[in-house]
């Protein structure tokens, strides 16, 4: 068992809010390394973690649990969850949040936790189902010293090298970075399909113009990690269109905060509501990019 700091002489109770597609690998790997116990609102997940005690509420999980651990879809998941469960974490524990949420939120948790004594470590995480259940996912670290270095163990089970990212030291530093990282990505992901999209109607060939703009000064981590597999016809269904919008509008509300005029990111927050109005609340990480394909009148594929 991996100690994480919490000041008693045994390994530490770490429990886990939220069974499901994130969820459920986290868990079970760490199952492998603490004393777990979990919850989850639908209760048919309870099996789906091997090597931890099941609690009947987030209560039970709460009161039990040396760490709370959330893995949770979004802002208002966190936000349900959280006021219903600090009233039960006892003093001197620690809140640690995986979700990408909103920082605003986080702030005002972090100074309710804080009155009462829980510490709080925000670290959202980026990576996907498989990344997860091997242990090799990224995360965007924010908190007081003393509780990032208690949530050190448990991040670093999680993740794989140089995975662990340290963003500030406010609980919403994380999810600021977090917000502002997926934003980029989300709007290059559109601009560099375009560029294919405008080079194969012109006669290039998908496979060769991809190499040669991945090789450019244009080239991204979309063009190196996830063009490819869009040629391969996958829309990256790991995250929803739903989701995506919901962090866009985050964004937006944050450039309105720190009175930042974002042009670009509301072009492609207008493009990704399009995509969540055409196709419904479905996975795909690359939907706005099958809308683009739809009104160019021709796929992207190899």
């Amino acid at each position: 068992m991996v100690k994480t700091g919490t000041g008693d002489d045994g390994p530490p109770v770490l429990g886990v809010a939220g069974i499901g597609r994130m969820g459920t690998p986290i868990a079970g790997l760490l199952s492998r390394h603490f004393r777990l116990g979990a919850f989850d609102v639908i209760p048919a997940r309870r099996d789906a973690v091997t090597g931890s005690q099941w609690h009947p509420s987030l209560t039970a999980l709460a009161d039990a649990s040396d760490v709370l651990v959330t893995v949770l879809p979004g802002p208002g998941e966190v936000r349900t969850c959280m006021l219903e469960t600090l009233p039960a974490l006892r003093p001197g524990s620690l809140w640690l949040d995986l979700t990408s949420g909103d920082p605003n939120l986080t702030a005002q948790l972090a100074d309710e936790a804080e009155r009462r004594n829980v510490a709080v470590v925000s670290a959202p995480m980026g990576g996907s189902v498989a990344e997860a259940a091997a242990g090799n996912l990224v995360f965007y670290v924010s908190g007081h010293d003393d509780a990032v270095e208690r949530a050190a163990p448990i991040l670093e089970t999680l993740s794989g090298p140089d995975g662990v990212h340290r963003a500030g030291t406010r609980a919403e530093d994380g999810q600021i970075v977090k917000l502002l990282a997926n934003g980029l990505w989300f709007a290059n992901a559109l601009a560099a399909s375009e560029a294919m999209l405008i080079g194969q109607a012109l006669g290039l060939g998908a496979a060769g113009l991809h190499k040669l703009l991945r090789d450019s000064a244009g080239g991204s981590r979309f063009l190196d990690d996830h063009l490819g597999r869009l040629l391969d016809g996958d829309y990256l269904t790991t995250f929803g269109i739903d989701r995506i919008v919901e962090e866009l509008g985050t964004i937006h509300s944050m450039s309105r905060t720190a009175n930042v005029a974002t042009p670009m990111l509301d072009a492609s927050a207008r493009l990704h509501r399009a995509a969540l109005e055409r196709y419904g609340p479905e996975l795909g990480e690359l939907l706005a990019v099958k809308l683009l394909e739809e009104q160019a009148g021709r796929q992207l594929r190899n």
